[in-house]
């Protein structure tokens, strides 16, 4: 599955704790599978933006 995270930097190796604690769900590293969203997400005050994009191997994930 492709997906992408909005960052105002390029982000190679997600790490959990890194990112803003008072997000709307709390500290973690939020992706999407929308790329547009993405974008929207890394944008602050107007700066250059990042979609951060990986590929995340379900194979073995139990996914709701």
């Amino acid at each position: 599955m492709k997906i992408y995270h909005g960052s105002q930097y390029i982000i190679e190796k997600p790490e959990f704790g890194k990112g803003k604690v008072y997000n709307d769900n709390g500290l973690g590293f939020y992706c999407t599978q929308d790329i547009e969203l993405a974008k929207e997400w890394g944008c602050d005050n107007g700066l250059d933006e990042f979609a951060n994009c990986y590929n995340l191997n379900t194979e073995n994930l139990k996914i709701l």
